[in-house]
């Protein structure tokens, strides 16, 4: 229940003026206690009094605070806090002075007869000018506060409030009244069942078109960003708006309407939201065009004489598969190089390069001619450490900045000849867009990958399409080679992918530990292998990784991530920083949440917090060290971070681990697939500890994820029979406005 206090600001101890979040102290009416107030609000006036309604809290390093989720400015109470207001950052060219002076000319009640008649202020000596600036500046402030003060009656939080009113100004309420459910459209967070009650406090029913219009959207964003679908039937669609709106309703309007707005598109009984089809078209119609590039002359005989002498002088065989991987790769314009764990991807793609230099003679390292590419950051990292070149994620190499745009792309391509796309499995349709529309023809394009990992975690599933396409050479590696066949880590995954798993996968041995257990059990074992393997040398930073499928939970991300925090890590609260729930010591193991290019910084970037200070401005922060990239982070830039003792599986593709921790419990349950385990084991490179129901894993190898829904490998045997239609569609303009 919400609770009213009234006071006025003493200080501030943290205001950002993009979106109002503030810290302050103020001292209470009613007893001149100085407590702290947090919350979404413009920047207060001192000796002004205001009432704020929220919510005591209690911060676990900060202590109790006032939750602030609306608020409003009662009177100003006495001549001090007039002329204090007045002379505020609020109206420009108003200083102390002139202030007094407006006071003292026009008593206390001086707001009320410049807005009735603002021609007085020449009394005080304000020119026109000064006087209508004046005026329009108090009418703006008190509009700004009176819309806040009603968009906070119909349950929006001052987050929100501020957004709307940022991006409205006195129109908000009209704008709302509109379409309540421009809240879902335009507010990143805002969800469709938050913005329905808003709508219902405006007076819509389930059955107004707005509503049905708004629920067919969800059902669409759900399906792609949620199952990574690109379409969904009308039935799909009607029966995801009965279980939204809890009614059965017609939505055959609904759907000619959003069509006829250009936000869904209908081709072949499908529903597509408009951005994700004409980026699936236009991806379709880019590799249809760069796989028929025919003006690619090899000798081949020289190749294969090549490879022959790049075994000689690396003292290598290469099987059969891998020289034929090599030839097929440097032959065509586009090649796709899939395979599991120990079937030579890396010793494949060395040897393409080798080929490739000494056929084109060229040296790397002096004259690079070769792009080396990776979804994330850890993958690159690791593609760069194996083959001893220089290697970026997809994002550095198209040139993202730090107002969110790419250098490269259509109008200006990468000038590499040779580009090779590693962990190709974690790209999603958007990616995948912004890459092929930088890459030209006389480039040749290699892409790598496991198709047997969980797809990308956007829309779509672009690795397995181009292979089930058919249009592009692909080689299949299935042979494990010697080094790695006497690995029990990765014949446990190939049983998993198999969905042949026998009891015997199943027995603790040299580099795969089982143990069953309760949930306590388990955080002990989870303690006491990382302290035994941290005994023997290994790194809890760089060498040991926990991976969870799930944030929440006994053996959760984040309760995991507390334990081991608490066992290894503990400090001081006086050197740390926190929001919410969440506490940064120094030395913690951190990961990015989210692609960052002002700060240089990716998601799934992993680093260590190196430092706690204050700034000039005595505002806290953690300097986190990326590599060598060193990133300072402010209270108000910590939901970028999470702990990274424990991630998720899908923010551990790409990368390998000398000990993976992997717990297994009947919490998991609805998230365990065949995909998912498969993934998580073959992250582990010298020692696998599963933990808990071993029952579960044999469930999960037998479960396999819905094969999501695109249209990417029919598009793309369409376009291969008909390149007039690729010509057609390269003629149009960008079809994508997106940024990410």
């Amino acid at each position: 229940m919400l609770e009213t206090i009234t006071g006025s600001l003493k200080s501030y101890l943290f205001h950002n003026e993009d979106n109002g979040y503030s810290i302050a102290k103020i001292e209470l009416e009613e007893d001149q206690k100085i407590v702290t107030i947090v919350g979404y609000f413009p920047r207060l006036n001192d000796d002004v009094t205001y009432a704020f309604s929220g919510q005591w809290v209690t911060h676990s390093t900060y202590g109790q605070q006032f939750k602030v989720e609306s608020f409003k400015q009662l009177e100003i109470q006495s001549k001090i806090g007039l002329v204090n207001y007045l002379s505020s950052s609020f109206f420009t060219g108003i200083g102390p002075k002139t202030a007094l002076k407006i006071v003292e000319t026009f008593g206390e009640d001086a707001i009320e007869k410049i807005i009735s008649n603002h021609t007085i202020l020449k009394e005080v000596g304000l020119n026109p000018i000064r006087s209508k600036r004046l005026y329009d500046q108090i009418l703006d402030n008190r509009k700004q506060e009176e819309v806040l003060v009603q968009l906070y009656g119909y349950g929006l939080t001052s987050k929100v409030a501020m957004k709307l009113l940022n991006a409205y100004g006195d129109r908000s309420i009209e704008k709302l009244k509109e379409d309540p459910y421009r809240l879902m459209y335009e507010i990143e967070g805002f969800g469709f069942l938050k913005a329905h009650d808003v709508a219902k406090k405006f007076g819509l029913t389930n059955s107004d078109e707005r509503s049905i219009k708004a629920a067919i959207i969800y059902v669409l964003e759900t399906m792609a960003f949620q199952q990574g679908h690109l379409y969904a039937t009308k039935l799909e669609l009607a029966e995801g708006v009965t279980q939204l709106l809890n009614e059965p309703l017609e939505i055959t309007s609904a759907l000619e309407k959003l069509m006829n707005e250009n936000k869904v598109i209908f081709e072949q009984d499908f529903y597509f939201l408009t951005l994700i089809y004409h980026t699936e078209v236009a991806l379709a119609a880019k590799i249809a065009a760069l796989s028929t590039d025919n003006t690619l002359e090899v000798d081949e005989n020289k190749i294969k004489d090549l490879i022959t002498f790049v075994e000689r002088q690396k003292s290598i065989q290469y099987t059969e598969k891998q020289k034929l991987a090599i030839l097929t790769a440097l032959k065509n314009p586009m090649t796709i190089i899939t395979g599991g764990p120990g079937t030579g991807k890396t010793t494949i793609i060395d040897g393409i390069i080798k080929v490739y230099q000494l056929y084109y003679g060229l040296n790397f390292k002096e004259n690079l001619q070769a792009a080396l590419m990776a979804p994330t950051g850890r993958a690159s990292k690791r593609m760069k450490e194996l083959l001893d070149l220089p290697a970026q994620t997809i994002h550095r190499q198209l040139g993202y900045n730090f107002d969110g745009h790419f250098t490269y792309g259509a109008d200006n391509p990468l000038r590499e000849k040779l580009l090779i796309i590693d962990e190709a499995s974690m790209i999603d349709i958007f990616l995948a867009k912004r890459l092929f529309d930088a890459i030209r023809t006389n480039q040749q394009v290699i892409i790598v990958g496991d198709e047997d990992q969980l797809p990308s975690v956007g829309p779509g599933n672009v690795l397995g399409d181009l292979i089930a396409s058919n249009v592009l050479p692909v080689v299949k590696l299935n042979e494990i080679h010697r080094q790695a066949q006497d690995s029990h880590i990765i014949s446990l995954a190939q049983a998993i992918n198999r969905q042949d798993l026998q009891y015997e996968d199943l027995r603790t041995n040299n580099d795969v530990f089982f143990k069953k257990g309760s949930i306590q059990e388990i955080k002990e074992t989870i303690v006491g292998q990382i302290k035994g393997a941290m005994n023997k040398g290994y790194s809890l930073t760089d060498d040991i990784q926990i991976l969870i499928p799930m944030y929440k939970g006994d053996i959760g991300i984040d309760e995991i991530n507390k334990l081991i925090q608490k066992e290894f890590n503990p400090q001081s609260d006086k050197n740390s920083i926190s929001l919410g729930e969440k506490t940064y010591y120094l030395n913690d193991k951190v990961i990015q949440l989210v692609n960052d290019p002002e700060k240089g910084v990716m998601n799934g970037d992993i680093g260590l917090v190196k430092e706690f200070g204050y700034d000039k401005d005595y505002k806290p922060y953690i300097e986190v060290s990326f590599d060598e990239n060193k990133i300072r982070y402010y209270k108000q830039d910590l939901e970028e971070l999470n702990l990274a003792y424990a991630i998720s599986i899908h923010k551990s593709q790409g990368s390998e681990y000398p000990i993976v921790i992997l717990p297994i419990i009947r919490q998991y349950l609805h998230m365990l697939k065949k995909e998912l385990i498969y993934t998580a084991i073959t992250r582990a490179k010298k020692y696998l500890l599963i933990l808990g129901d071993m029952n579960l894993l044999t469930f999960a190898s037998n479960q396999l994820s819905e094969r999501r829904r695109t249209t990417l490998k029919d598009r793309l045997r369409a376009y291969e029979d008909d390149l007039d239609k690729i010509e057609g569609l390269e003629e149009e303009d960008d079809i994508t406005p997106f940024d990410f």
